[in-house]
């Protein structure tokens, strides 16, 4: 489920799957994504796979504003490890394009003040 588009939204390219927009992530969103990977693992301690995989859907799910032409997140197939891979790239696709527009931790902006 796609969510509505803002002027924040962003672009990301994955190479072999399309590119996808996503809403930049907000505290209301991590929330959501939090939210989404529990109901996903429903109280079980997560193996190192289900926390990929989850961590994967979740923030995918609530951050896509429109993903490429084909890709349907509710429908892919799990018998299939190219979509694994494709899910994990596309994933860290999204992480890398946030990270290059948020300052690393202790970062201390250098703007000019009063």
């Amino acid at each position: 489920m796609a969510r509505a588009a803002k002027p924040t939204d962003f672009r990301v390219p994955v190479e072999g799957v399309g590119e996808f927009v996503f809403a930049k992530r907000t505290m209301a969103d991590e929330i959501k994504v939090q939210v989404e990977f529990a109901r996903m693992i429903d109280g079980v301690e997560p193996t190192q796979w289900l926390q990929v995989v989850c961590g994967a859907l979740a923030d995918l799910r609530v951050l896509t504003v429109k993903a490429p032409d084909g890709w349907d997140i509710d429908d892919l197939e799990p018998a299939d490890e190219e979509v694994y891979a494709k899910l994990v790239k596309s994933h860290e696709a999204l992480r890398e394009k946030e990270r290059s527009f948020r300052r690393p931790k202790g970062e201390v902006d250098q703007g000019g003040g009063a």
